[in-house]
Parts: structure tokens; C-alpha cells; sequence
């Protein structure tokens, strides 16, 4: 993996976004594991450790999924970019659009199909994907599959944790929680917090904040992998040229060991293209067709 030059948030959106993951992750696991799973089952209960080991192994993986995802450079630099002999400079400068080779302006070469210039990280990003608030960088070619990996123990942890907030909140400490106004503390949560700093109001805004994660995080999930398993980015929608079947679409972003990439961004799976020449895998895709 080459580090990106770059790896702080370059934007004020990109930073307070990117803040808030970063203090919200260890909050939620503090809150878990010293408040939720001790208040459910006692503080000398051996489930306490039952919960940990999950607890901790999901932690490692979303942070250093998030982690990849924000220190992996997948820019055009990261390529040595030759243009095609079939490709005329005509062509190229004639302003096709990002599934040919085409004149980026700003950084003054010509970048390859499916590469998109971001304002935000002012460069090209190779199979361009998106630009991801949440860890101040684009998502693309490399990085791709650290950031589906990321959102998918994103939405694992969330759901845990919204399972055990859910008992512990309603059920375990329902006497407390069970009333109108906590119904309005979660409606506003951030305005009450001026109004009420209590202990139960910091519960009650944690407990939103992931409900709403495992909601967002699952929507995200559901909608990202429909494009990965259609070979497809999100400025493309539907890609067909580059669709070559679920199963080999689903490698092209985890790379040739799929099957043990999600255990964690060390292991290494190299991704069978480069990013750069998509017309081969056109011609691939229409010998399969």
C-alpha cells in the first residue's frame, strides 16, 4: 500500500465529519463494554468477557478498516500511466467523458477511463468512486475494498450495540427511561444536552446515534455492494462493459484472496487490475458475452 501524501481532511466538512467518527468509535465501545454489558448482566459476570472478545474484535477491525481506507493513495500518481497507441491526442483532449482517456485540466494529463478529478483531494483518483466525508478522502481502485469492509463492520457493530442499548435502556433500566420525556430527549438530543447534562441524557444520545448508524451504515451497504456486484462505480450507476459476473466483479475489489480479505486490511489480496487500462477488460467482457 503506498501512504497518501495528504492524510488529513482537507475541507471543514471532511474534518468535523471525520472528527466525530474518530471520537464517536471509542465512545461506543467505552459505553458497550463498561456501562450496557456490566448493567445487564453484573459487574462480576463472566459474560462481561463473552461480550468483550467480539467487542474488541470489532473495534479492530471498523478502526482499522477506517484507517486504510483514509491512508491508502489511490491517485493516478500511484500508476506509471502509458496512453495507448490506439488512443490519438485528439481523442484524448476531445472531452469524452471518464470511460476514455481524457484531459484532466486541473492536473494537466491525460488520466485514464473511470478516473475522476475530486476538488477535495485535488487529484485524479483512479476508478473513481465516490468522495467519502467520513474519512476525508475518495474512495477508488484501492482503496475500495477497505471501505466496503469498513461500512460492513460498521453496520455489525452498530447493530450489536443497538441490540444491547435497546435491552438495557427499555428493559433493564425501563423504570428510569419508560416516559414521555425521554421520548422528546431522543426526538432532540442535542438540544436537551443544553438543558439536561445528566448521565441519562449522554445514554439516550449514544443510543440515537446508533440507531441511526446501523440504519445509515445498512442503507449504505445495501447500495454500495448492488454497485460492486454489478462492476459498477457510483458516477456510472450501470456499467455493463465492465460487468464480468458477480463473482469476479466481487474480486476486482477485495482482489485474488477475497475469500480472506475481510478478515483484516494486513492481509494481502492483490487486486488483478491496474486500474488504468479498462479497454482490455471491454474486450475480456465481450468474448465472455
Amino acid at each position: 500500500m503506498k501512504i497518501r501524501k495528504h492524510v488529513l481532511p482537507r475541507t471543514l466538512q471532511d474534518a468535523v465529519a471525520t472528527a466525530f467518527m474518530a471520537g464517536i468509535i471509542p465512545i461506543t465501545f467505552w459505553f458497550e463494554v463498561y456501562v450496557v454489558i456490566p448493567g445487564i448482566h453484573g459487574t462480576d459476570s463472566v459474560y462481561n468477557w463473552v461480550h468483550f472478545i467480539p467487542a474488541v474484535a470489532l473495534l479492530f477491525s471498523v478502526t482499522t478498516h477506517m484507517l486504510a481506507t483514509m491512508l491508502c493513495d489511490t491517485s493516478c500518481s500511484t500508476e506509471l500511466i502509458q496512453l495507448p497507441a490506439n488512443v490519438s491526442s485528439a481523442a484524448s483532449t476531445s472531452g469524452l467523458g471518464s470511460k476514455s482517456w481524457h484531459l484532466c485540466a486541473t492536473c494537466e494529463f491525460i488520466a485514464p477511463p473511470r478516473s475522476w478529478h475530486c476538488t477535495s483531494c485535488r487529484t485524479c483518483i483512479l476508478k473513481r468512486d465516490h468522495h467519502c466525508v467520513f474519512t476525508g478522502c475518495c474512495i477508488g481502485h484501492k482503496n475500495h475494498r477497505y471501505f466496503i469492509l469498513f461500512v460492513a463492520y460498521l453496520f455489525i457493530s452498530t447493530l450489536y450495540a443497538s441490540v444491547l442499548n435497546n435491552y438495557f435502556i427499555w428493559f433493564v433500566r425501563g423504570e428510569e427511561f419508560r416516559n414521555w420525556t425521554s421520548l422528546v430527549k431522543i426526538v432532540f438530543p442535542l438540544a436537551m444536552l443544553m438543558i439536561d447534562t445528566s448521565t441519562k441524557q449522554y445514554y439516550l444520545v449514544i443510543y440515537l446515534i446508533n440507531m441511526v448508524g446501523v440504519m445509515f451504515t445498512g442503507v449504505l451497504l445495501v447500495y454500495h455492494g448492488r454497485l460492486i456486484a454489478s462492476g459498477a462505480v457510483v458516477h456510472e450507476r450501470k456499467a455493463p462493459e465492465y460487468d464480468m459476473g458477480k463473482a469476479e466483479n466481487m474480486r476486482m475489489v477485495l482482489g485474488n484472496r477475497w475469500y480472506i480479505a475481510w478478515i483484516s486490511p494486513f492481509v494481502r489480496s492483490e487486486l488483478p487490475h491496474n486500474g488504468v487500462n479498462w479497454e482490455t477488460l471491454q474486450k475480456q467482457t465481450i468474448k465472455s458475452k
